[in-house]
């Protein structure tokens, strides 16, 4: 045993391409990343040169508080307090603002990403002679892909920071823009290709109370509720129909008349 190990073979150092180790060469290691999130960091540089500057604090308005004495005679701390509370409060609905303005250019360049990386895919598949999609391009793998994203959104939103639609329901809006939309597209139902002609995306969402309101959406028009996972229809009153509120399933788009709203 002690003869075996003392060979050329074993021992440490050395190139590894003599003996039984003849042919082999180091290992490469793997790209990382994948082709979506490479286009999607390219698509995210080219929107974000048409963004607006960031907000900057009103200092002259604060200034011009100051000036005008509109909190004078309460002590100098109150007085510059006062002055600054409703240009502060400016600055920081316009920063809320920029912010959901560079999230929202985050969630483009993403499906721009993915939707290149599966054409890629797909041509080369065709090219190939195969017909199935590669695994790293399947919509179960974009679907992944957002929910993650978008997960990882919202947990880095500051304190007094609300999550839009897509941080709030990040499942069920990832299956919309990825899994819904994409069936809608290709359906051959006639209610199917009325909603898709017909589609307002969600329903009217307010971060601030996180709430929907089914009354702000457009009369006729189809807006889908991630909380039911459903598309909603508001129909107005009228001589020939009474109107109201309709779901139409997602997968069937089997119409139902609801009797609330919210």
């Amino acid at each position: 045993m002690a003869r075996t190990l003392k060979r050329p073979m074993f021992r440490r150092g050395g190139t590894v391409n003599d003996g039984i180790m003849t042919g082999l060469v180091d290992r490469v290691k793997k790209e990382e990343g994948s082709k979506a999130q490479e286009y999607a960091d390219e698509y995210y540089e080219m929107l974000s040169q048409v963004k607006p500057s960031k907000p900057k604090l009103p200092l002259g308005q604060i200034g011009l508080n100051l000036i005008s004495g509109q909190f004078a005679g309460d002590g100098l701390l109150r007085n510059l307090a006062g002055s600054a509370q409703d240009p502060y409060a400016q600055f920081v609905k316009a920063d809320d603002a920029m912010r959901n303005i560079d999230y929202q250019t985050k969630m483009a360049a993403t499906k721009m990403g993915i939707s290149r990386a599966e054409a890629e895919a797909a041509a080369k598949a065709k090219a190939a002679g195969t017909s199935g999609m590669q695994k790293d391009y399947s919509p179960q793998r974009a679907y992944e892909d957002l929910v993650k994203t978008r997960t990882e959104s919202r947990s880095k939103l500051q304190s007094f920071q609300k999550p839009n639609i897509e941080q709030a329901y990040p499942r069920a809006t990832s299956e919309y823009d990825i899994i819904i939309e994409r069936n809608l597209r290709a359906t051959q139902n006639e209610t199917g290709k009325m909603i898709a002609a017909n589609n307002a995306g969600f329903v009217p969402f307010d971060p601030k109370t996180q709430s929907f309101d089914y009354n702000a959406m457009r009369p006729g028009a189809f807006y889908y509720d991630p909380r039911i996972k459903a598309f909603v229809q508001r129909i107005p009153p009228s001589d020939e129909n009474e109107g109201g509120f309709f779901i139409y399933d997602k997968n069937t788009f089997a119409k139902r008349k609801i009797e609330t709203k919210t």
